[in-house]
């Protein structure tokens, strides 16, 4: 048990659970280029140890009524054939290229990812700053087709990456459905993460890129770290939060390359 690697587990839990992005975004630095994790690893381990954390997560949210399930089912609909065009095709390219050129590819692909998500999530904040406080229930009818969109682009991400079931879902959420709750975003992505997290973590188990000691290291921290940072969703206000996680992910990216 390594419990420097429990600590990072919990901070990302909480942040999971607080304000449903960032939670790989952060990991996988960490993972990288603190602990030397190859990335192909970090990514399998990061999604391994994310299936229970989203799982705990998904079950307060839901004893707390922040998850509507139709916006979850579309996300779904969509997220799950795209995890599962992500893992195909990182078996495929893993075939064609050596591993460590995968690895470097990675790497590289995302240092880009991270400046990508740097950038939602500031935008985001400027968003909720911007937007109605909310009402419980909003169509979603009309938004549909976009939202299955969403779900199938990063469900692809997540699989690739493991980055993408917070950061930018909830950000092209804010944008698409405006006048929802807040909190019901969160839970919403929370649930979603957590239905399509176990399809991409089982296929990094097939391919052999998940390091289970490792795993029940940061599982030590995330799951009470999730719980957490749940109970503050809402409660507490994330203008500091995003900003900071945001510069940190900005930096990291530049580490990547």
């Amino acid at each position: 048990m390594d419990w420097h690697i429990a600590l990072a587990g919990l901070l990302v839990g909480t942040a999971v659970g607080f304000s449903g992005v960032g939670g790989s975004a952060l990991m996988m630095p960490v993972l990288v280029l603190m602990i030397g994790v190859q990335p192909l690893v970090a990514v399998g381990t990061d999604l391994a140890y994310s299936v229970p954390t989203k799982l705990v997560g998904m079950f307060v949210h839901w004893r707390q009524n922040t998850v509507r399930w139709k916006l979850v089912l579309l996300l779904a609909i969509g997220g799950i054939p795209g995890a599962l065009a992500g893992v195909f095709l990182l078996g495929f390219v893993k075939q064609m290229v050596s591993l460590d050129a995968l690895n470097g590819y990675l790497k590289h692909g995302l240092g880009i990812l991270l400046f990508v998500v740097a950038a939602i999530i500031l935008f985001g904040q400027y968003i909720q700053s911007n937007r109605d406080k909310g009402k419980n229930w909003v169509p979603l009818r009309p938004k549909a087709p976009i939202i299955l969109l969403i779900g199938l682009g990063v469900g692809f991400l997540v699989s690739l990456t493991s980055i993408g079931a917070g950061s930018i879902a909830m950000t092209l959420l804010y944008l698409i459905l405006p006048r929802m709750r807040f909190q019901q975003l969160v839970g919403s992505g929370v649930a979603f993460a957590a239905l399509i997290v176990p399809i991409a973590a089982a296929g990094h188990w097939a391919l052999g890129s998940i390091n289970f000691p490792m795993t029940l290291s940061l599982l030590v921290g995330s799951i009470p770290g999730v719980i957490i940072g749940s109970r503050l969703c809402g409660v507490l206000p994330d203008k500091v939060v995003r900003p900071a996680t945001a510069l940190v992910m900005a930096l990291t990216a530049v580490r990547m390359f």
